[in-house]
């Protein structure tokens, strides 16, 4: 993986907080689809969107590297021609500027217009770098696939060796946009600068490793005809979201929720979903366990009520009281485990179930019965090894593909899947997907799905519907996982009392303030 440099803008691990609500993350060839009608209906030109693709760029440098000698390396593709545009905008500005020809021909059309900006050739490029204080990305177009070729290949390795920040114009040469694959070498980018929306291969491994910060600008598209395959979770979407509480609100109207967690031995887990439910707003709350786990749970969670789950009066009692039900973490892979579970999915009269961890396990390689049991207004959370194990599909398929993975098992279940990872993708049938954008090396700590789960838990018992309430917990997880000041020494257990604060933050979001429409650190 490339070593992160850092840009000269402050506040990492705050960049949910800027940017649009809506942001779709459009593949190569919707991207594609996007431009071709956009010059077609007559709404644009394809100069035109070049020229404010240019000038996007130029201001994204002038805004993080405001000095210095500005080099753009351009292919004959749309990108190249964008770098040149903001290399000539750049140079009317006062920059120095020099330009490097990526390709045997030039840019097509023409953006120079006249300019006494020369195409040098790529023996210059040493030389052109030599103290300057950026470089510009514009070798490959966007739909390239598959490693560089040469000489492209060389002028990579090359320019990621200068020891200059570099910024990537719509994305770094030697990335799949769609994919996120990274075929061969790749630059290795500082900046990404987006245009028009973000790609969803940008975001994906390993490709974000080599994005460095994401900000996606605005350079004239109309509004898609329709949705686009995918969207990003953002700040301002998940406000609108949240379900608060009215001033004359009490326990009852908070919601109820039954969280089936912790066998002996794994009282963590169930604790970790307790507090995570409680924090996240839940009116009262259960936690069927095994009875060895009480004094731990209740001296952890003294606000959540403990049920052995020997006691069948008991469950049958919590299950019916419940709004909704949370199921899994901890709760162990043997054939009681599995007779609990379908004995709670099957009599909980169509309250709606976040399944999780070894919920799941405790159906592998039975899917189709899982699938009878569950209904589109439940959540299930697997990593890809637990998806694997539940489908049959061998987990190399998943790690691959893991937007296809989260799709078709929603297809296969008829509920919402949560596949978790980096990024976590959100699938719902006849929806596009939707795609975490915060979180991390900061969730990659044991229990973070068990406080997923409870979260999930706490706003499906607050009504609201499944993919929101999977949507609005990753957000909010993933912000309060990053609050961590080390990831490496970052535990779990340090997420739910963040969560509050998290939620009013994310609530009291106000109107974007441009330019940007989507940032990513």
């Amino acid at each position: 993986m490339p070593e992160r440099r850092q840009t000269t803008t402050p506040g990492a691990r705050e960049a949910w907080r800027l940017g649009a609500e809506i942001v779709w993350l459009p593949s190569t060839g919707e991207m594609s689809a996007l431009d071709r009608d956009a010059v077609t209906s007559g709404a644009t030109t394809e100069r035109t969107l070049i020229e404010a693709a240019g000038r996007e760029v130029a201001r994204r440098v002038q805004a993080h590297w405001p000095d210095g000698r500005v080099v753009a390396l351009a292919g004959r593709g749309h990108n190249g021609a964008d770098a040149l545009v903001a290399l000539r905008t750049l140079r009317a500005w006062g920059r120095d500027v020099r330009a490097i020809l990526a390709s045997g021909t030039p840019p097509d059309p023409d953006v120079l217009i006249g300019s006494d900006i020369a195409l040098e050739s790529a023996d210059s490029l040493a030389d052109a770098c030599g103290g300057a204080a950026v470089a510009l990305d514009g070798v490959l177009g966007t739909g390239v696939t598959g490693a560089p070729r040469e000489p492209q290949a060389s002028l990579i390795e090359r320019l990621n060796g200068m020891g200059i920040p570099i910024v990537a114009v719509d994305g770094p040469s030697g990335a799949d946009f769609t994919t996120g694959s990274v075929a061969g070498v790749c630059v290795r980018a500082d900046l990404t600068v987006s245009l028009g929306w973000p790609n969803l291969g940008l975001l994906r491994h390993p490709a974000r490793a080599w994005c460095g910060r994401i900000e996606c600008v605005e350079i004239g598209f109309p509004p898609p005809a329709g949705p686009m395959g995918a969207r990003a979770i953002t700040g301002r979407w998940v406000a609108q979201t949240l379900i608060g509480r009215a001033l004359d609100a009490h326990k009852g109207r908070a919601g109820y929720l039954a969280l089936i967690a912790g066998q002996e031995g794994m009282a963590g887990a169930a604790v970790l979903g307790a507090r995570a439910a409680l924090r996240g707003g839940v009116g009262i709350l259960k936690v069927v366990g095994a009875p060895e786990n009480r004094e731990i749970v209740q001296k952890a969670a003294p606000g959540a009520i403990f049920v052995a789950w020997e006691d069948e009066a008991g469950l049958a009692e919590a299950v019916e009281w419940a709004g909704s039900l949370a199921v899994g973490p901890g709760l162990g892979r043997s054939v009681p485990r599995r007779q609990l579970v379908e004995r709670v999915l099957s009599s909980r009269g169509g309250r709606p179930v976040v399944l999780d961890a070894d919920g799941l396990s405790v159906f592998e390689g039975d899917i189709e019965r899982l699938a009878d049991l569950l209904g589109p207004a439940d959540v299930v959370t697997p990593h890809p090894g637990e998806l694997a194990r539940l489908t049959g599909e061998s987990l190399e398929d998943i790690l691959a593909d893991p937007p296809g993975g989260a799709r078709g098992a929603a297809e296969k279940l008829g509920c919402v899947v949560l596949l978790k990872g980096a990024p976590s993708f959100v699938a719902e049938s006849g929806a596009p997907l939707r795609v975490s954008t915060t979180g991390g090396p900061g969730v990659a700590s044991g229990g973070t799905g068990d406080v997923l789960t409870g979260l999930i838990g706490a706003y499906l018992a607050a009504g609201m519907q499944a993919a929101d309430a999977a949507s609005a917990a990753l957000l909010l997880t993933g912000i309060a996982a990053g609050r961590s000041a080390e990831p490496a020494g970052h535990l779990a257990a340090d997420i739910p009392d963040r969560i509050p604060a998290v939620r009013s933050e994310v609530s009291n979001l106000g109107p974007p303030r441009g330019p940007l429409i989507f940032v990513s650190d």
